[in-house]
C-alpha cells in the first residue's frame, strides 16, 4: 500500500492517494491518542510538566514526518524540512531543559547549594537554543539567504524594543542584580517597605515571600531603584533592639541586672555577642532603657522579642520594678486607703499560705506574723527557672497559683522530671535552713505565683528564738524520714542519715548562731 498512485505527467510528481492519505493520518492520530493516554502517567513528575508542551509539539512534528513525509515534500520542497528542522529543534529544547534540571535544579538541591537564579538559566538556555536554532537552519535549508533574517531580526528587534521598554528594564536589571548578588534565594530582605524571604528572581521580577505567607511581586526595574536591608548577609546574626522606661525610684544598676538575668535565659537570644543595657534619656514619667541583643534566625524575630518581652515584665514583678504607665490617671480616689486594702488582703494571703506548711506549725502566732510580714508573693513566667540543681540555696518556696516540674539530672547525664507540683506544694526546705545546693531543677509549667521566703526573712525569728532550730531540724527530719526509707539500700551502703542534733546544728551554723 502506497501514499501515491502514479506519477503525474505534467508536475513528475505522484498523484495523491485520498484513500491511503487517510489511513496514515487515521494511524498517525491513533499513535498521538496513544501517547496522550501515556502523558496522564508521566504528567505527575514536576519535570515533564516543564517539557510537556514541547514534547507535544516535536511528538506531531515527528509523527507528521514519518507518515505524511511524501505528501508534505509534494506541497513544497520547503515544507517536509520545516517539519524535520522543528522536529530537531523541539527536541534540542527538550535536552536543554532535562539537563537544567538535572544539573542546576536537582544536582543542586542534592549537593545543598544555593539555586541558580532563574533569569541566568532561562537566558543560558535561550542562548544555547539560538545557537542550536541558526545551525539547524544551516543543515536544513542551506540555500537560505540567512543575512535576510538578520536585518529582519533587527527591524523587528527595534520595534518590540520600543514597544517594551519596561520589559527590557526589568530584564538588564535583572542581569544586574544577579551580577552583583545583593542577595541570594532564601535571605531576608526588606525592599521598597515589604519584608519577606526571596523565593526567586526571574527575568522580570523579584518573588518575596511574607511573613504572612503571601507573596510580593516587585518588578526588578523598581527594586534596582531602591534601599536593600539585608538581613541574612554578611551573616545571619541579626541585632534586635528593645525599650523599655522604669520608675525613678529605681536604681539604673539594678534594672541593668535585672535585664541582663532575663536575656541569658531566653529562648533563642545570642550570648555571643553578648547582650547589652543602655540607659538612653530621662523622660516626664519614665528612665528611658535600650535592650540589645543578637539572634541566629530573622524568621523568629517576633516570638523571640515576644518571649524577652513577657519574661521582663515578670522579672520586674518579682523584683519590684514598675513600669510606669503613659498616661495620667485623674480618677478621684484615695490611694492610701486602696493600698492598705490591697495590703491587707495580700497579708492574709501569705498568712493562709505560711499556716498551711508543716515546718511552719511549730511557730507561735506574734512569730507567724512577722514572718508572714517579711515573705514575698512573686511571678514566674512558664518556662522561667525558679531554682537550679547544684546552685546555692537560701530560699523556700510555696505555690499559691500555678504548676512547675522537679527535673533532676539522670544516670546518662539528661534531665529526668521527678515530679510535677502545683497549687499549696512547698519546696526548697533545706536551702532554707541549712544553705544546701539545691537538688533538683524546678521549671515553671504554667505561670507561677509562689510565695518567697529567705534566709533574710528568717533569721530574725532564729536571732530571736534559738531553741527553734531544734524544733526546725525535728521537722525536717520527719519530712526526710520518707526518703531514707525509700533509698534504705543504697543508705545502708553510704554514710548514716544526720541526727536531730546535727541538724539542728547546721542550721545555727547557716544562720551564724552560737
Amino acid at each position: 500500500m502506497t501514499l501515491f498512485a502514479s506519477a503525474s505527467p505534467t508536475t513528475g510528481f505522484p498523484e495523491f492517494n485520498l484513500k491511503n492519505a487517510a489511513l496514515r493520518l487515521g494511524a498517525l492520530l491513533v499513535i498521538y491518542l496513544c501517547f496522550t493516554v501515556a502523558q496522564r502517567f508521566l504528567g505527575r513528575r514536576r519535570g515533564f510538566r516543564e517539557i510537556q508542551v514541547s514534547l507535544n509539539l516535536m511528538v506531531l512534528a515527528t509523527l507528521a514526518v514519518c507518515f505524511l513525509g511524501p505528501l508534505l515534500d509534494q506541497m513544497h520542497n520547503y515544507v517536509g524540512d520545516a517539519f524535520r528542522a522543528a522536529a530537531v529543534f523541539l527536541g534540542v529544547v527538550i535536552a536543554l531543559k532535562l539537563l537544567d534540571l538535572l544539573f542546576l535544579d536537582w544536582l543542586t538541591r542534592w549537593r545543598q547549594k544555593p539555586p541558580v537564579p532563574l533569569v541566568l538559566r532561562d537566558l543560558g538556555r535561550l542562548g544555547l537554543a539560538l545557537l542550536a536554532l541558526f545551525l539547524i537552519l544551516r543543515a536544513f535549508f542551506p540555500q537560505v539567504n540567512l543575512n535576510v533574517f538578520a536585518v529582519s531580526s533587527l527591524v523587528v528587534g527595534y520595534i518590540v524594543g520600543n514597544a517594551s521598554q519596561d520589559t527590557l528594564g526589568n530584564l538588564f536589571a535583572g542581569l544586574a542584580l544577579n551580577a552583583e548578588r545583593p542577595f541570594h534565594i532564601g535571605d531576608w530582605l526588606t525592599v521598597g517597605g515589604h519584608t519577606g524571604i526571596l523565593v526567586d528572581t526571574t527575568w522580570r521580577a523579584t518573588r518575596l515571600k511574607t511573613k504572612t505567607n503571601d507573596y510580593i511581586v516587585i518588578p526588578n526595574s523598581a527594586i534596582a531603584k531602591e534601599s536593600i536591608i539585608n538581613y541574612s548577609r554578611p551573616s545571619r546574626s541579626h541585632g534586635c533592639f528593645l525599650h523599655v522606661g522604669v520608675s525613678y525610684d529605681t536604681p539604673p544598676n539594678k534594672v541593668r541586672a535585672v535585664i541582663l538575668g532575663v536575656l541569658r535565659e531566653a529562648s533563642g537570644v545570642c550570648q555571643d555577642p553578648a547582650p547589652s543595657v543602655y540607659l538612653v534619656g530621662y523622660g516626664d514619667s519614665a528612665v528611658n532603657f535600650t535592650i540589645k541583643f543578637f539572634l541566629d534566625d530573622y524568621a523568629l524575630l517576633d516570638p523571640i522579642q515576644s518571649g524577652v518581652m513577657d519574661r521582663i515584665w515578670y522579672a520586674f514583678r518579682r523584683h519590684g520594678i514598675s513600669i510606669p504607665y503613659p498616661i495620667r490617671d485623674v480618677r478621684h480616689r484615695d490611694a492610701l486607703a486602696d493600698e492598705a486594702t490591697q495590703h491587707a488582703a495580700g497579708e492574709n494571703i501569705i498568712r493562709q499560705l505560711l499556716s498551711g506548711v508543716e515546718l511552719f506549725q511549730s511557730l507561735s502566732a506574734e512569730e507567724l506574723e512577722k514572718l508572714a510580714n517579711a515573705a514575698k508573693l512573686h511571678l514566674y513566667a512558664v518556662g522561667e527557672n525558679l531554682c537550679v540543681e547544684g546552685e546555692a540555696g537560701d530560699s523556700f518556696y510555696i505555690i499559691r497559683e500555678g504548676r512547675v516540674a522537679v527535673l533532676v539530672a539522670g544516670a546518662g547525664g539528661p534531665m529526668v522530671t521527678a515530679a510535677h507540683l502545683s497549687r499549696g506544694a512547698f519546696f526548697g526546705e533545706m536551702s532554707l535552713l541549712t544553705g544546701e545546693p539545691r537538688s533538683g531543677t524546678v521549671t515553671a509549667e504554667t505561670d507561677v505565683e509562689v510565695l518567697r521566703v529567705s534566709k533574710q526573712d528568717f533569721a530574725g525569728l532564729l536571732k530571736a528564738n534559738a531553741e527553734l532550730a531544734v524544733t526546725l531540724a525535728a521537722v525536717l527530719e520527719k519530712r526526710t524520714e520518707g526518703r531514707r526509707t525509700a533509698m534504705a539500700a543504697q543508705a545502708a551502703r553510704g554514710p548514716a542519715p544526720e541526727t536531730r542534733s546535727v541538724m539542728a546544728l547546721r542550721i545555727k551554723q547557716f544562720f551564724g548562731l552560737s
